[in-house]
This record gives C-alpha cells, structure tokens and sequence, in this order.
C-alpha cells in the first residue's frame, strides 16, 4: 500500500513536517516519486513513524530513538542493545521525575509565603525569585528561604 504525505501523517498521527524531518534525519526511507511528482510512502515507513511516536511519547531522545533504529537494521541480532537504551533511558526519566519532585517542593514552599492580600512590589514570591544565587546551582530550596 502506498500512501501520500498527508495520508501518511493522518494515519502515523503525525504532522507532514514531522515526517519530513524524520525523513531528513533518514529514520525513515525517502519516498519514492511518481511521475505525477508526488511523493508515495510504502507501509514500513508508517511502521517506522508509528514507532518513533511511540518512543517519543516515552520522551526518548532523537538520539535514543536512532539507536533503536539501528537495531532494526539487523533483526535477527540479540536485543541487548535495545534494553541498554531502554535501561538508560528509564534512568534519565527516573532523574527527571526527582528533579520535578524537588520543584514541587520547591512551588509549595512559595506557595505557602504568598500573602494574597500584599501588592506585587511586597510579595514573598516575587523577592524570593529576584534573590541573588548564592553559589553556581539553578534555584535550589536554600535560595528560596523565603527568611534570608
């Protein structure tokens, strides 16, 4: 089956731009050209694209996902690679989710100084936020002391 760009993008759900990066980026093979000059693309390349939504909806890196792709160059090798990609990225999410924890924290300790009845020019939030670093480290629950 043979579809065209926008036939393509509907069924990946994907954009017709996307596809065309990832066509740049040769995750998926270029299409070929009818004689009409339109671009037709064969099911292996919605296969592909379905596959890079997939890991991108898992927040997978283009870097991640090509890795990937290189192994499905070779089909019948074993698929340790492709868990050592998996295991590296569930640790990159796994930092990230106690990254986002230490924010939270963070947004509920400035919560908790807003004084809603105060003008913008006397609110905690705001001070808290214009305070100098104190070392090189982003924003860090020490820098927000809402008392320093």
């Amino acid at each position: 089956m043979q579809f065209t760009i926008g036939e393509l993008a509907k069924k990946a759900k994907l954009s017709a731009d996307t596809i065309r990066f990832y066509e740049k980026k040769q995750l998926i093979r270029p299409p070929l050209r009818a004689d009409n000059n339109y671009r037709y693309y064969d099911q292996d390349s919605l296969t592909r694209l379905v596959f890079i939504r997939h890991c991108r909806e898992l927040g997978m890196s283009l870097k991640e996902i090509q890795a990937l792709h290189e192994q499905l160059q070779e089909p019948e090798q074993n698929c340790v690679h492709v868990n050592e990609v998996i295991r590296d990225h569930l640790h990159h999410v796994t930092e990230k989710i106690n990254q986002l924890e230490q924010f939270k924290v963070q947004l509920e300790q400035l919560e908790k100084s807003c004084q809603a009845n105060a003008s913008v020019k006397d609110c905690e939030i705001i001070q808290a936020l214009q305070r100098p670093d104190d070392r090189d480290d982003p924003l860090t629950l020490s820098r927000l002391d809402l008392h320093a």
